[in-house]
């Protein structure tokens, strides 16, 4: 049988754990100051690790200089920005470089939220997604700051030659991920799965397409019902469009959404069919009651590119890296109580999608 949310208790800890996974895309919060955190705020951003920093750039003693990383949403979401601020600190600290943090940035306001990171004069600026690239990209093209690198969390190649891009290989991971949807309908006698997703976006159709051809490589007669709300964030929208799936047969869901990933948790748990966690992998946290997960977090591969960045690896002007499914981060796709057999599938995709076996299903 596909895992269900079965008492009420485990709905109450599904309602105050689903911000762990917060969506994939970016918040729209229009504030661009940090959250309340146990450290030194400077210039509109938090110090986090391993000093404080004075306001005007200075570079504190004994550190090999100033990281900066900016986030659309909240660092202490639990989850999806969390996950990439965490493991950004981490590496920092480890490194011995300092680290701010600039969270909740508008995307239509990032340009000054990135000029003001660059004033201070950081060895490094990463932009923790490509709806800041708006802002981001100029910035990095302003003679002022070039001796700055800068490095935007992409999936595709940088618009101008003044950044580089490093990402996850979304299109591997959400492929695995229908393949994963197709076993557990196959396990538990349905023929249906769904997806609601925010706006139709380049990005978000290629995760449709993903997702369908996974799935079919499972079953081809198996259906995915995929409702573009037209909002990440809109939770009554989104609501309405799982409901309205779940009438129609939907046995395992799917939310690429923002703010709205709870209500779609919520009214899925209650209807007890599959849920799915969003970018990273909860299928270790019980309370949530996930029947599988899809990985793709930057938070697998942010330590790995600031060691590169050290090493003196990273190019501005290319993609420095995307990390799929065959590298051995994370990336990809999990049945959280997958049988022997139903892992030997995902293992062949998987093998198949680094190999090149597998390939060309977005055309």
């Amino acid at each position: 049988m596909i895992t269900k949310l079965r008492t009420r208790s485990r709905l109450a800890a599904l309602a105050m754990g689903a911000v762990l996974i917060a969506g994939a895309c970016g918040n729209d919060d229009s504030s661009s100051s940090p959250t309340a955190a146990p450290a030194t705020t400077a210039g509109g951003a938090t110090t986090v690790a391993p000093a404080t920093t004075a306001g005007g750039g200075e570079t504190p003693a004994g550190s090999k200089g100033l990281i900066g990383y900016v986030v659309a949403g909240d660092r202490n979401d639990g989850g999806f920005y969390q996950g990439q601020v965490d493991a950004v600190t981490v590496a920092a600290q480890e490194l011995g470089y300092d680290l701010i943090v600039v969270d909740k940035v508008n995307p239509g306001a990032a340009r000054e939220a990135f000029e003001n990171l660059a004033r201070q004069s950081p060895v490094l600026i990463i932009g923790g997604g490509s709806e800041l690239t708006e802002g981001f990209a100029p910035v990095s093209e302003a003679p002022e700051f070039a001796d700055i690198t800068f490095v935007m969390v992409s999936g595709g190649p940088p618009r101008v030659p003044t950044y580089a891009t490093v990402g996850a290989d979304e299109n591997e991971a959400h492929y695995m991920g229908g393949v994963a949807m197709g076993l557990l309908l196959q396990r538990g006698g349905g023929d249906t799965a769904c997806i609601v997703a925010g706006p139709e976006l380049p990005f978000v159709k290629n995760m449709d397409a993903s997702m369908r051809a996974g799935m079919a490589s499972v079953d081809p007669s198996f259906k995915m019902l995929v409702t573009y709300t037209g909002d990440f964030e809109d939770a009554a929208l989104a609501q309405e469009a799982v409901t309205a799936q779940i009438n129609q047969g939907c046995k395992v869901v799917y939310p690429y959404l923002g703010g709205a990933l709870v209500a779609v948790l919520r009214a899925g748990g209650e209807a007890g069919i599959g849920l799915t966690a969003t970018s990273i992998d909860l299928c270790d946290v019980p309370s949530m009651g996930m029947a599988m997960s899809i990985m793709y977090n930057p938070a697998l591969f942010l330590g790995a590119m600031i060691q590169s960045f050290e090493r003196g690896e990273v190019e501005e002007g290319k993609q420095f890296a995307l990390y799929g499914v065959g590298d051995g981060l994370g990336v990809g796709a999990r049945i959280c109580d997958a049988t022997p057999a139903e892992e030997a599938v995902l293992e062949e995709a998987r093998a198949g999608l680094a190999s090149g076996a597998i390939s060309n299903w977005l055309g």
